[in-house]
C-alpha cells in the first residue's frame, strides 16, 4: 500500500532561492494567451536568466486557439517547449502521462519543499498514481464582495456568525433591498460557485475528495444538506425575487452602481468593478461567509485553470524545474506574479506584503490565508468534473432556486450523471504523491 504525503496550505516556508549552476542551456517556454497576457513571463525570463548566464529562458507565446493543436504533435516528436502550462481537469494531462510525454515531478517535489507551496487541494488536481505532474497554475478564489457603505447606512457589521448573516439580509430587506446578495442565476455558472463553497462546508475538504476520488456519493447527507441551505436562503428572498431571471453581467453592474448589497465572487471582477466605480471603489469589501452551521469551518475556495508541466524528452529539466521554482516558489517570483494580476499557489502573506495590488484583491486573498489552516475545497466544481455533470449541475441549481426540485432529486440526479461518467473513465484520477 502506498503511503501518502499530507500537507496543508501553510505548511514550511518560502525563502529566497539559492542561484543554481547548470551546463549552458536554453529553457523552451510555451505560454498562451491574448496579447498583454503573458507579458509577465518575458519579464521572469530575463530576471531569471540575468541571475543565471549559463540558462537562456525563451518564452514563446501562442494565442489559446492554436496552443492546444500544437502541443500534443509537437511533445509526441520530442520537440516543442520543455516548459509549458496546459489543462488539469478531467482528461486534459491523461493523454500526456499516459503517452510518456510529460516529467514526473515528485523527485522536484521533495527536492524543493513544494510541500511548503502547493495546498493538498491543489496536488489532488495534479497528480495521479502517487506522482506529482504538475506544478498548479494560477489559482482562483471567492468571497462575499459587499458595498461597506451600505453596510454602515443600516448599522450592519460584517457578519461572523450565520445568526449575524441573517441579520443583516433582514436589515437591507427592510432598508428597501429586494435583492440583498445578487446572484445571476440566468447564467447558471454563478450558482455553482455558491454549490462548490457551499459542498465544502458541509463536507470538508475530505468530504469532497471522498467523492472526486474515493467510494463517497452526491447523495451524501453533507451535500443534500448543503442544497437544501441554499433553496432556504432562495425561498427566503436573499437572492431577490427573480434570481433565474438576471444575467451575472447585469448583476454585477448594479452591484457596483449600489443597488445590490452584496454578490459572491472572485477577484476577477475587481478589474472591472474598479473601472465602473471609480472614485467610489473604497465603498467595497470582501469577507468570508461565515459557518452556516454550529462546528462548521471555514474552508477557503481555491482552484486552479491550468498547471505547469516539463516534457519528458526535455534535455534541460533541471533548468526548467529551476525556473518553474523561481516563477513559483520564491518570494521574488511570486511578488511579481501578483503585481502583473496572476496569483499563485500557497500562502501569499509575504509577496502580498511586497506586492502593489488593489486594495480588494489584497481583501480577499488576505482572507483566504486567514483560514488555510483548516485546508482548501475547489472553488470550482464544474472545471474539475466531466461536462455531463456540469450540465446537470446548472440545470438542477436553478431548479433548486425555482423550487420545482427537491435537493434530494437535485443531488440524485448529480450522482447518476457521475456514475455514468466514472464507468467511461471521464473523471479524473486519483490524486496524492506517494512518500519517498
Amino acid at each position: 500500500m502506498k503511503t501518502f504525503v499530507k500537507h496543508g496550505l501553510l505548511a514550511g516556508a518560502l525563502c529566497a532561492l539559492p542561484a543554481t549552476s547548470f551546463a549552458q542551456s536554453e529553457v523552451v517556454v510555451w505560454v498562451a494567451g491574448e496579447p498583454g497576457q503573458t507579458n509577465i513571463y518575458d519579464e521572469l525570463a530575463a530576471a531569471y536568466s540575468a541571475q543565471h548566464a549559463d540558462v537562456t529562458v525563451t518564452v514563446v507565446k501562442n494565442s489559446s486557439d492554436l496552443f492546444n493543436p500544437a502541443l500534443i504533435p509537437a511533445l509526441s516528436a520530442g520537440e516543442g517547449p520543455d516548459l509549458f502550462s496546459f489543462g488539469t481537469g478531467p482528461g486534459q494531462p491523461a493523454a500526456l502521462i499516459a503517452g510518456g510525454l510529460v516529467a514526473d515531478l515528485t523527485g522536484a517535489y521533495f527536492e524543493n519543499n513544494w510541500s511548503g507551496t502547493i495546498p493538498e487541494g491543489i496536488v489532488v488536481q495534479t497528480s495521479s498514481d502517487g506522482k506529482l505532474w504538475a506544478f498548479g497554475n494560477e489559482v482562483e478564489t471567492t468571497g462575499m464582495f459587499y458595498n461597506k457603505a451600505i453596510f454602515a447606512e443600516n448599522g450592519i457589521s460584517v457578519p461572523g456568525t450565520w445568526a449575524e448573516m441573517e441579520a443583516a439580509v433582514a436589515a437591507l430587506q427592510a432598508a428597501g433591498y429586494d435583492t440583498p446578495i445578487g446572484l445571476g442565476a440566468a447564467d447558471k455558472w454563478p450558482v455553482s460557485h455558491w454549490q462548490s463553497m457551499m459542498f465544502g462546508r458541509y463536507a470538508g475538504p475530505e468530504g469532497i475528495e471522498n467523492v472526486l476520488f474515493g467510494e463517497g456519493a452526491w447523495t451524501d447527507a453533507p451535500f443534500v444538506a448543503a442544497s437544501a441551505k441554499l433553496q432556504e436562503m432562495g425561498q427566503a428572498g436573499w437572492f431577490g425575487p427573480t434570481p433565474v431571471a438576471i444575467g451575472y453581467g447585469e448583476l454585477m453592474d448594479r452591484f457596483w452602481a449600489g443597488e445590490v448589497p452584496m454578490t459572491f465572487t472572485g477577484p476577477w471582477v475587481i478589474g472591472g468593478g474598479t473601472e465602473a466605480a471609480g472614485d467610489r471603489i473604497g465603498d467595497f469589501g470582501v469577507f468570508a461567509v461565515p459557518p452556516f452551521e454550529d462546528g462548521q469551518s471555514i474552508h477557503p475556495t481555491n482552484s486552479i485553470g491550468s498547471g505547469w508541466y516539463i516534457r519528458e524528452s526535455s534535455e534541460n529539466k533541471e533548468a526548467a524545474v529551476d525556473f518553474m521554482n523561481y516563477m513559483f516558489a520564491s518570494n521574488e517570483g511570486r511578488t511579481a506574479l501578483l503585481n502583473a494580476g496572476t496569483v499563485p499557489v500557497g500562502p501569499l502573506d509575504e509577496a502580498l506584503a511586497d506586492a502593489q495590488m488593489p486594495a480588494l484583491a489584497v481583501e480577499i486573498w488576505k482572507s483566504a490565508d486567514e483560514h488555510a489552516g483548516n485546508g482548501s475545497v475547489p472553488a470550482f466544481l464544474d472545471t474539475i468534473t466531466p461536462g455531463s455533470l456540469t450540465t446537470v449541475s446548472y440545470d438542477g441549481l436553478q431548479a433548486l432556486l425555482l423550487d420545482v426540485m427537491t435537493p434530494e432529486e437535485f443531488t440524485s440526479e448529480m450522482q447518476s450523471a457521475w456514475t455514468a461518467a466514472k464507468e467511461a473513465g471521464e473523471i479524473m484520477l486519483p490524486g496524492g504523491i506517494a512518500e519517498q
